[in-house]
This record gives C-alpha cells, structure tokens and sequence, in this order.
C-alpha cells in the first residue's frame, strides 16, 4: 500500500487518543496551580533534563514560536516555584517542577491504561508495529538529524499499557516528522517566523498580515516580526503582493513543494522496514482505533467527559 497516505492517519488518530487523556493531565496540573501553556512548558523542560532550558534551546526543537514567548511562560513557571534558574536565561525544574511533572504524566498514564478501545491483543500489535517505526526511525541515516525524536524519547514510559505505549510512539513519530521538516527548509536560511509564513500563503490560510496575525497569535511574534518575515520573502522573490494581499510566485511555489517532498522523503525512508502487508495491518488497526476513539460511549474514556485538545 501507500505507506505516504498511513501519517495522516496517524496524525488523526493520534490527537483522537489526546482528547481522551488530556483533560486527565489539565486537572493534575490545575490542582497544582498551573495552567496551560505554563503547564506544557514543564513537560517540555523535563525533556531536556539534565541540561538547563533557555529560550534559544528551545527555538531548536521549535523555531516558528518567538523567543519573548518561550521567556514568559518560562518565567511564570519560575515565579511559581516549578523552575529556579540556572543561568542568565536558563531554568532547571525544582522539585516541586519535577513533582508536578509526575502527577501529571502519572495521571495520564492512569487515563490511558483504562482504555479498552480495542481488544487487548489487537493494541499490543499496533504498539509492536509503531515501536518498529520508531526504531527504524532512530536507525536511519542522516539527513534527517534525531535531535527531536531523542527528546521525545526522554519521555518513554517503559512497560507500560499498550495505550501507553502507543501514544509515546505517536509522539516520537511526530518529532522525527519535526526533524524531517526541518532538515527540509532550514538550509534556505529564512527564519521560523518567514517559513510558517511561507507555509500558511502555501496552503491558502491567510492572504493579508492580518489575516496572517490573527491565525499566529500565539506565536507570540509581533507585527513588526510578519512585516520582516514578509519583506524577506518578496526580496526572495518568493511571494508578490497586491493591495495588501500576498500570494507566492512560481519560485516560491516551487521552493515550498521540495521542501514538503524533501520531508516526505526523509520521514518515510524508514518505512520500508514494514512489508505491504504490516503497513496494510496497520492502516486497519488504526482505522479501528481511531473509530473507536470516536464513539461518545466508548469504553476508551468511561468515566470522563471527551474534550477537544487544545491547539
């Protein structure tokens, strides 16, 4: 089969299999008086334990959010006892952060191992087939680099449920594909800020800078930040504008879609360790779970109301 059309897939099924666990960790971190995206930003910090967090370090693994942001949230974990500073800039997670951490993983974990979305045997070979992609992942050549995908690693549970596992496999594979794409764009030597511009006019999102500020608030850049982004684009020749309304050239077109099938490339390479016929298993075991997940009444989450995760 086309192994290409199995991450969509993936992807879906694994924001599904969030929803049911999230409003578990939201509540653990509430009660310890954190909220979102303070919260986040400790399971952030204990991935990169036992070295220090600073901004900068964190624009690496993510460099479409602007550095003023990653401060903030890293300053009110601090001012709220979950970090200490290291260095100028740097945080550590205290042992109240690392507490924290804890009861929110922990509660998580709990959330997950009640899940019987599908039967037990059926969960334990999607896990062995992600696992497998995982590892091959882990194995590749490089491009791409592994720097995303061994900070996700940090975070593996160990023998745990099955639905435990799966949702680590999930998110390993999403931070290889992290990798990828970054290997994919960034020898162009345009910042995070430009290439997500780039990005949404690529895939029609927004036409106008305000368009474009609203859809990328929470990026925390400012005005002046998508004004330079979008200078840089058109002295590339990678976008024209109109009456305020951008849209990319040919060349831009056509710089966008490497990089997309550059990422493709480097994401997939390691699929070839499934045959068609495990690819084929595993695009009818995700499928069901991912149906399964869907069902106002599964057994996947009994006991608590199904909440949209947060973007």
């Amino acid at each position: 089969m086309n192994k290409i059309k199995l991450w969509p897939l993936v992807d879906e099924t694994s924001h599904a299999l969030g929803a049911h666990y999230k409003p578990a960790l939201d509540k653990a971190a509430k009660q310890a008086g954190l909220e979102p995206p303070a919260s986040g930003i400790l399971i952030t910090v204990q991935m990169f334990d036992p070295h220090p967090v600073a901004s900068w370090r964190l624009r690496v693994r993510f460099p479409y959010t602007a550095s003023r942001r990653y401060d903030e949230r890293l300053q009110t974990a601090a001012r709220l006892g979950f970090l200490k500073a290291a260095h100028e800039g740097e945080y550590r997670l205290t042992e109240l952060g690392r507490r924290t951490v804890r009861q929110m993983l922990d509660a998580s974990y709990a959330a997950l191992e009640k899940m019987a979305p599908l039967p037990a045997e059926d969960l334990e070979r999607l896990a062995g087939l992600l696992r497998r992609l995982v590892d091959a992942s882990l194995a590749a050549p490089e491009p791409p680099g592994k720097w995303c995908i061994h900070l996700s690693r940090r975070l593996d549970p160990g023998a745990e449920a099955a639905a435990v596992r799966i949702d680590q496999y999930f998110s390993d594979l999403n931070a290889y594909r992290d990798d990828a794409h970054l290997a994919a764009w960034q020898s162009h030597d345009l910042s995070g800020a430009a290439w997500e511009t780039l990005t949404m006019l690529w895939r029609g999102e927004v036409k106008t800078l305000d368009e474009l500020m609203r859809r990328l608030a929470q990026r925390g850049h400012t005005r002046e930040d998508y004004e330079e982004a979008l200078n840089d684009l058109l002295q590339r020749g990678l976008i024209r504008e109109e009456a305020g309304a951008y849209a990319l050239t040919r060349q831009g077109q056509a710089l966008r879609q490497k990089a997309e099938q550059k990422t493709d490339e480097y994401f997939y390479g390691p699929w070839n360790c499934l045959a068609d016929g495990e690819a084929e298993e595993m695009r009818v075991l995700l499928e069901r779970l991912r149906a399964a997940l869907a069902e106002p009444n599964s057994q996947a989450s009994a006991d608590q109301k199904i909440e949209p995760v947060a973007g």
